[in-house]
């Protein structure tokens, strides 16, 4: 293999991967903790309240956690290009300018969504829980709004500006926070504290981002008119993002607020709890893929060459880091669900361990999904999104039929669909040509996936944990050695 050859992504992988890591030990006590002292009920009304959070932050903030990040990158990648000091110091001058134009949207943008909230608290309401007793809670929500609004701005400027460092420390805070803050409210309150737990969090999470933004950067902000059209390109590359964005969260709530109705909060708790557990350890492998990859690819999103080596480079890595993972977490459910929760979400287990499946699929989703979004081709983003939005919705077929293992055989079909259409887009649109040494690596690696959730779904004893252990080893084994021989 040519030397190093992918050791920018997996150094980067490897360090988003590690502060992953160090969030996962954090949110092991965090979960554990509120598992206990809310129980099921209390983590589906986190839940539903949370999502509804997200979904009015993602359509208030006109996609400009994404778009910011694309202005930024791309002026910064200009300056590092830059010969002359002469010239760097104008281009400076640019990403300066660029980042004040996006935080004087973002505040904007943030007092819009705040307005949003208190205004449709009472159809939120009944929207979410069926009637109207909910409608000051969302009131009272709305300040988290503006505040994960703000939150995100600073992201995507730290993000841009590739302060990789801090955006890792504003992660381990933002943790920290969700222990230090959260906890008491919950001991004090129990379930009558979700509301002031998620304000507080939030609000402490926006403190931090902008410390370390304002250390970046700056804080400066122009509300004049001509400033703002300046942000005309931005607004236009995020709208569709947020159209996507809308579609995707309305679709999860959608999955909520249906198991709220046709079972109990106690449904949503459990299906909440097994996504989130499975997300959350992918998170190891992921994280570098909004953070470093995004930023590089839209960097380089010009020259055909550069971002097909990018992409593929990228997708290797997370597919190589990824099965291991999944597989062994497969194998472990069942020590992890009573550890990370308590023993009354076990019967997550057989959706959690069907659902990990698909996140190999995942993997190699991702990487590609971005392509369309760094390039700017709004329209072929929108579609690859509205599918993921919609298929997503299988879930509900699955619970209809199976129950929750159904949802977690659902999320892996889902995310088997996404995978062959992001494939067949940058194969087809942006020239990406994958290999069959690819294809057939995507195959042993599937196959290791589904040999383990067979297992796991047969065995018992000590048969299932020899089994379980070797599978993994020989997963690992697979993925070193194709490492060696890229």
């Amino acid at each position: 293999m040519s030397e190093n050859k992918y050791n920018v992504v997996l150094k980067a992988t490897s360090f988003f991967g590690g502060v992953q890591g160090l969030n996962i030990v954090l949110n092991v006590i965090r979960t554990k903790i509120v598992a206990v002292l809310l129980g099921p009920e209390g983590v589906g009304l986190n839940a539903i309240y949370n999502e509804t959070r997200e979904t009015l932050h993602s359509t208030s903030n006109l996609g400009l956690d994404v778009s910011g990040v694309r202005g930024v990158s791309m002026a910064y990648e200009e300056m590092l290009a830059a010969g002359s000091e002469s010239e760097k110091s104008l281009l400076r001058e640019k990403i300066s300018g660029e980042v004040r134009l996006l935080r004087s949207w973002v505040v904007l943008l943030a007092l819009f969504g705040t307005f949003l909230c208190m205004v449709f608290a009472a159809p939120l309401s009944l929207l979410t829980f069926g009637d109207y007793e909910h409608t000051w809670g969302y009131v009272l929500l709305s300040p988290a709004v503006g505040f994960s609004t703000v939150l995100c701005g600073e992201l995507a400027v730290l993000k841009g500006l590739r302060q990789l460092k801090w955006i890792a420390t504003v992660s381990v805070l933002k943790m920290v926070a969700g222990l230090v803050v959260t906890l008491p409210i919950y001991y004090i309150w129990g379930i009558d504290g979700v509301l002031a737990a998620l304000v507080a969090l939030f609000f402490v999470c926006m403190l931090l981002a902008c410390h370390y933004g304002n250390k970046a950067e700056k804080f400066s902000v122009i509300f004049t008119k001509r400033e703002l059209r300046r942000g005309h390109k931005m607004l236009t590359v995020g709208f569709n993002f947020v159209v996507c964005s809308i579609i995707a969260h309305l679709s999860l709530l959608g999955i909520q607020v249906y198991l709220n109705n046709v079972a109990s909060l106690e449904i949503v708790g459990l299906y909440n709890s097994g996504y989130s557990l499975t997300m959350t350890y992918a998170g190891m492998v992921f994280s570098a893929i909004d953070m470093d990859y995004f930023p590089r690819l839209t960097g380089v999103i010009t020259d055909c060459k550069e971002r097909a080596d990018t992409l593929l480079k990228q997708m290797d890595v997370v597919a190589m880091l990824a099965t291991p993972l999944c597989v062994g977490m497969t194998v472990a459910l069942p020590m992890l669900v009573p550890l990370l929760l308590d023993g009354r979400f076990e019967t997550v287990i057989p959706m959690a361990q069907a659902a990990t499946v698909g996140l190999l699929f995942r993997a190699i989703y991702l990487p590609n999904a971005y392509m369309s979004l760094a390039a700017g081709d709004n329209k072929t983003f929108l579609a690859i999104n509205i599918v993921g939005a919609v298929d997503i919705l299988l879930v509900l077929v699955g619970y209809h039929y199976y129950g929750l293992t159904g949802m977690g055989v659902a999320l892996t079909i889902q995310n088997g669909i996404d995978m062959l259409l992001v494939l067949a887009v940058s194969k087809w649109k942006y020239g990406i040509r994958f290999t069959l040494s690819r294809g057939f690596s995507l195959c042993i690696y599937t196959a290791f996936l589904c040999l383990t959730y067979a297992a796991c779904r047969t065995l018992t004893g000590w048969e299932y944990w020899i089994t379980g252990t070797v599978l993994t080893l020989l997963t690992v084994l697979y993925s070193y050695k194709k490492y060696k021989k890229a």
